[in-house]
């Protein structure tokens, strides 16, 4: 089957086109889905760039690609919740660049009919994570502010909505081109970070703080905008020992696996709020699925952008 991936560490023009060999039979508990979408993420281009290859070394080639949407076309023999010919939606650590891929059934859940491709290939992760960060490493409670640095990200966007809908005070950076977005989707308050520092507009008043950003002055930031006692919440890397030595009282979470998180658990939350239209998903981009726009999406990873997220679509529905 076709698929795209890489033998080497280097900036987007490394990927090639692969042919790569479909496994052939099934574990009990898996099932193989034919590819419609493919979500295409900030971290995919950190791993591609090596910037992780000490702490996360990968084996080449690799397929990169945790998100996709598609079809069942076979079940493993204890597959009982899912069907050949059902709709899901597909978290996975690599292996989504292809034509089809394999996954336990822990990891998806049920594609809701009134989503698009390209939305329900931009959900996985983003959503877990952001289900995952408010849920599990920040605790939020109702009543509580929160503080989303990168809200007009992929990730960002969805903490935004998901704190609205847990009745969370939500102030948000961005840049101004991406204010109005934001506020649509539930921001209370908003700062832009090319007109001012936000840390300073949010001094000390988030219970919350999350940096949703790929790293840059935003955990400097952060931390200004933090209670004394706050949470904050990294998705790539906590501030450091000296910047947390201003509030030394402070928790301080990466966001990371954790064996108690269920990918299933919150595929089915996330994808049952689409349903009921309380969760959206923008698309900055669609690509095809070629290895030209393969490599052009991944040169867009690392501008900036406008926001949302960018797919590639593999077979219109």
């Amino acid at each position: 089957m076709k698929a795209f991936g890489f033998n080497q560490y280097g900036d987007a023009n490394v990927f090639e086109e692969l042919q790569i060999e479909p496994v052939a039979e099934l574990k009990s508990k898996q099932v193989r889905v034919s590819i419609e979408a493919i979500g295409i993420n900030p971290f995919e281009a950190i791993l591609r760039a090596g910037y992780m290859k000490d702490s996360m070394p990968l084996p080449f080639p690799i397929v990169p690609g945790g998100d996709v949407t598609g079809i069942i076309t076979e079940i493993g023999d204890k597959v009982d919740n899912f069907s050949v010919g059902d709709a899901v939606v597909v978290h996975k650590g690599f292996g989504g660049y292809a034509e089809e891929l394999i996954a336990f059934t822990s990891h998806i859940a049920i594609r809701p009919d009134n989503i698009t491709l390209a939305e329900a290939a931009g959900l996985p992760t983003p959503g877990i994570a952001a289900y995952n960060i408010l849920t599990f490493f920040a605790k939020a409670r109702a009543g509580e502010t929160i503080f989303i640095e990168g809200a007009s990200g992929s990730v960002g966007m969805v903490l935004v909505q998901l704190a609205k809908l847990m009745e969370l005070t939500v102030l948000a950076s961005g840049s101004s081109a991406n204010e109005d977005y934001v506020r649509r989707l539930g921001a209370d308050q908003y700062s832009a970070y090319d007109k001012e520092n936000p840390g300073e507009t949010f001094k000390d008043i988030a219970d919350i703080v999350v940096d949703a950003t790929l790293g840059g002055r935003a955990s400097e930031v952060g931390v200004k905008a933090l209670k004394p006692n706050g949470r904050m919440v990294s998705l790539i890397n906590v501030p450091t020992e000296d910047m947390q030595k201003e509030k030394p009282l402070a928790d301080y979470y990466q966001v990371e696996s954790v064996k108690e998180l269920k990918d299933n658990d919150a595929l089915k939350f996330l994808t049952d709020l689409m349903m009921q239209d309380e969760l959206e998903i923008k698309i900055a981009k669609k690509y095809k699925f070629t290895l030209a726009d393969i490599i052009e999406s991944h040169k867009q990873l690392d501008l900036p952008r406008t926001a949302g997220k960018m797919v590639v679509i593999v077979k219109e529905n």
